[in-house]
This record gives structure tokens, sequence and C-alpha cells, in this order.
């Protein structure tokens, strides 16, 4: 029989002990509460470039049209037009009046963007409006950084991104009523000018453009055999050779050229008779042209590279000095962030969220960019080890894992 006073004593021995449990279970729940959540990331496809930024100058066949005396032109070709021989590109005015030609030029400017937006193809208003935002956001970019003559080249696409969204949006397919409009205001200007004092015509068939630099005759595509790093020093130190009476150039061919001298280490990975997608920077022309890299020179450390282009695109603008960012390379796979790879006895590895627990999947990392890795769609192993698929959940904020941990 159990003595009243032992009673008492088991009784004590009990609370106690619910007492440590009851405060054992407190402290488990509140580490609980205040250890965070699992985080988890998606895993999705994404494409990677491994690109570098160069400036070069452009090589191409063309010839300066001239007047015999200077004046003002009223032009009957737009930039990059293609014009047969012996046609007339311009009338030229020996005493033309700055107001009606400023008219003039403003007009045409206002033809071109919309000719240019009937010229985007088969854009939905989601796109064109996507593109509207990047081109603005390069704007701003451009601006900040006190590049205003970029800034300025992509305003005018910017013009023609927002007139194609009117046309998408008023149901239309072109603006010829409203180019024919404009056509005949500018007619009207150029007859109040009198007559021409000379019209000037082409001798040969070619693209016209109405701004000159003076190189023409010096970044010719005839040199671009010879061209090592002493001619190319020698010709992008010449004076340019200024014509008073030019009033445009005719480019003759399609095929141009870019050559830039860089360095041996911005050059790597560059090579010779590879076809590179090329975008140019500053230029009002917003997509890439695929380059052919013909030639790459080593000398002391320096390189001198020549990029071949076969077309000449209607909108692009074709100023001597320019930006191009050239892609290397381009990774197709997934991107994941590269603070969850580990890697174990040769095997590179993540951990992924699968039916409440941890699980190890393998991956073969391509290039690392920001802070992520791109990683190949497939592993080629021989590690039992599961690859890392489309959606998996990555665990990105546990570094106490282990194959089969329960997450919660």
């Amino acid at each position: 029989m159990i003595k009243t006073g032992d009673m008492k004593k088991y009784k004590r021995i009990l609370v106690v002990a619910l007492c440590i449990l009851a405060a054992v279970y407190a402290i488990y729940h509140i580490a609980r509460g205040m250890r965070p959540d699992a985080e988890f990331y998606a895993v999705r496809p994404y494409t990677a470039q491994d690109s570098q930024i160069f400036t070069g100058y452009i090589f191409r066949e063309e010839t300066v049209l001239t007047s015999y005396s200077g004046g003002m032109c009223n032009y009957h070709y737009y930039d990059g037009e293609k014009v047969p021989a012996n046609c007339s590109v311009a009338d030229v005015y020996r005493y033309g009046n700055e107001a009606v030609s400023s008219q003039i030029a403003e007009i045409k400017k206002q033809i071109e963007i919309l000719r240019r937006s009937m010229s985007l193809g088969r854009l939905t208003e989601a796109e064109v409006e996507q593109k509207i935002e990047l081109v603005s956001y390069e704007i701003t970019k451009k601006q900040a950084a006190g590049d205003t003559a970029a800034a300025d080249a992509l305003g005018d696409e910017l013009l023609v991104l927002m007139a194609k969204k009117d046309l998408l949006t008023a149901d239309k397919n072109n603006y010829d009523a409203e180019i024919a409009l404009l056509e005949n205001r500018k007619a009207t200007l150029a007859s109040s000018l009198g007559n021409p004092t000379e019209s000037v015509v082409t001798q040969t068939s070619g693209y016209f453009y109405s701004e000159t630099d003076g190189y023409e005759t010096i970044f010719t595509s005839d040199i671009i055999e010879t061209l090592d790093f002493e001619t190319f020093e020698t010709l992008i130190h010449n004076a340019p050779q200024i014509n008073s009476n030019a009033v445009g150039t005719l480019v003759t061919s399609t095929e141009w050229y870019y050559a830039v001298k860089t360095t041996e280490k911005d050059a790597e990975g560059f090579l010779t008779g590879t076809l590179y997608d090329c975008l140019f920077l500053d230029n009002s022309y917003t997509e890439t042209i695929p380059m052919k890299l013909i030639s790459k020179d080593m000398e002391n450390g320096s390189a001198l590279l020549i990029f071949y282009a076969s077309s000449l695109p209607r909108d692009f603008d074709i100023t001597r000095t320019q930006r191009i960012e050239a892609i290397r390379h381009a990774y197709d796979g997934y991107r994941i962030p590269s603070e969850t790879v580990r890697a174990e006895n040769g095997i590179t590895y993540v951990y992924v969220f699968d039916n409440g627990t941890a699980e190890k999947r393998e991956v073969s990392i391509l290039w690392e960019q920001n802070g992520y890795y791109i990683i190949s769609k497939t592993v080629e192993s021989d590690s039992e080890m599961p690859d890392l698929k489309l959606n998996d959940l990555l665990i990105v904020n546990d570094t106490e894992l282990y194959e089969g941990k329960f997450i919660d």
C-alpha cells in the first residue's frame, strides 16, 4: 500500500516531468516559428549570351554625290532607299529659304517614321509595347550616361514603335493616306522655292544616304584585304576630306565591313570563319546583324578583328564609328542561383523539394553570369543521381540539407 507521503512525492515528480515536457514542447515550437520557411526556385528555360562590346569603324563601297554649286537640297529619296542609275536624288536651290527648308526636313522625318512603322512586320500590340518599354529604358540609361547622340537615335526608334502601336490600336493596315498628305505638303513647300538651280543625278544604282562624313574615300572596302595594325592606325588618324558641295552618298554594294582594334583578352573566343550576331548599340536599327569574322590578327597584346556583313538593312544608320555587342556564344539551358550548387566526389548537384523531402539532383554547369549558373538541360554522367529537370523546385535558403530531410 502506497503511503500518503509517497503519493504526494510521486505527484510532485509527475508535475515536474510534465512541466519539463511542456517547456521542451514550447521551445521546440518557438524554434520552429523562428526558423524561416523554406524558399524554392522553380527551374525554367533560359538563354544566356556571352558577349563583348567593341568600338570600331565601318568600311564600305560608296560614291559621294555632289552639286556644282551649294545650296538647299530637296531630297526625292529617303535614307537607305534603293536608287536606280540615271535618277535624280535631289534638287538644289542656291538661294533656299531656311524656314521652308526646316519644314521640309521635318515633314520628311514624319514620313520616314510612318514608312518604317509599316515595315515592322506582323508584330502584336503586346510585342510592340514590350519593345517600347525596352527602348524607353535604353534611352533613359543613355541620357543618364550623358550619351545624348545615342539617346536621340533611339528616340527616332521609339517614335517608329509608337506609330506602329497606333496603327495596331486603330486596326489600320497602313499609313498610305497620311503619307500622301505629307508628300503633297512637302511638294507644295518645295514649289514655293521656285525652279531648282540643278538636279543631282546618279550614275549608277545604289542605296542613298543624305549624310556624308568625309571618310568615303578613306574607309573603303578595297583596303580591307591589306588592312593591318599600321594601316588601321593611319586610317583612323586621317583627317576627313569634306566636300562642301556634297548632297549625299550612294552605297553601291550591300557588302560591308567592320574593323576594330581591341585587346587580346577581349578578342578571346572569337574564331575566324565563324558567324556572330552583332547588335549596333547606338543605332536606330535595333535588330542583330549576322557578321562573319574574316580576319583576326594579334600583336603585342592587341587584336585586330575584321567582321563582314553581306546585307545592309533598310533602316540601318551607316554612321562611320559605332559600338557593337558581338555575341561570342549563346548558352541554352536552365538558370539557377549559384549558391544552391554543391559538389561531392566529383559530382555537382543541387537539392530539390520532392514529396516533402530534400532530394539530390545532378547538374552540369555551362557558364556563370551575375550570381547564376547556366546549366545544361541534360547531364552526361555515370552517376546514378537523377538530373535536374524543368519545373523542379530548388531549395535555396537551407544550408543544412541532406538527402531525405523533411521540408515544411
